[in-house]
């Protein structure tokens, strides 16, 4: 199937290719569609004739495009789609498939611990990097129980301690109203961080100098690209769509 879909959009480009990809009783299929859009160079369209018509042959599991020549993230336009389909969407480029998973957008979640916590928030906002990063049990209050949830996982995980020169798309760690080392945020530049507290929305704020007194280490992802940085960025966009 993944060769049919680098062929559809092979042959599409430099339109952006489009298609559905259905699961039924012989398994899961690509189906490949006209991109609808007035502008196919730069965005996509699935007709509502096509939807009903893939909907016939099975259950529509995920939407696929293309972005030849473009980026391999998905657009804020993507996002906004995707976050409102609720489904995987599957972006070519670079001759590459690449899944994305129909994360909740990064600002504005309820806190529900263990589902969007401070650790799903950078864990999601890493996957619209490109980076997947695994998912833990975690039990509430873990750090009071002796747990060390970060620390025991962030260098297994690929991520290095640095102690100067902070950038977009490190983890900054947190002592919050602890001893231990028990929230995660994510730097997002100009002296900002994106993260997810108890009892709050998940949110952009200034990491001042309350934040910086709680910081307990700062780490960065060993194959971090700043380029990355743009999958996150469009997310952040997409809620003002």
């Amino acid at each position: 199937m993944i060769n049919t879909i680098l062929a559809h959009a092979l042959a599409d480009a430099p339109r952006e290719s489009c298609g559905l990809i259905i699961r039924n009783q012989q398994g899961e299929h690509y189906l490949p569609y006209q991109n609808r859009s007035a502008e196919p160079a730069h965005y996509f369209s699935v007709s509502c004739d096509d939807f009903i018509r893939a909907g016939e042959q099975g259950e529509v599991v995920a939407v696929v495009h293309s972005h030849p020549g473009g980026e391999p993230y998905l657009s804020a336009a993507d996002r906004a789609m995707q976050v409102n389909s609720g489904l995987p969407w599957l972006l070519v480029c670079n001759n590459t498939v690449r899944r994305f998973e129909p994360v909740p957008h990064l600002l504005g979640r309820i806190f529900h611990h263990g589902a969007t916590d401070c650790y799903s928030l950078f864990r999601d906002a890493y996957h619209l990097a490109g980076i997947n990063l695994p998912d833990f049990e975690r039990a509430d209050d873990w750090w009071r129980r002796g747990g060390e949830l970060y620390l025991d996982n962030m260098e297994q995980n690929g991520f290095s301690r640095v102690k100067k020169d902070i950038r977009p798309g490190d983890v900054i760690l947190f002592c919050y109203a602890s001893s231990r080392a028990n929230h995660a945020a994510l730097y997002t530049g100009d002296q900002t961080i994106l993260h997810h507290i108890p009892n709050q929305l998940s949110k952009r704020e200034a990491y001042n100098p309350r934040w910086q007194y709680m910081t307990h280490s700062i780490w960065r992802y060993r194959h971090w690209q700043p380029s990355g940085f743009t999958g996150i960025c469009n997310d952040l966009d997409a809620v003002s769509i």
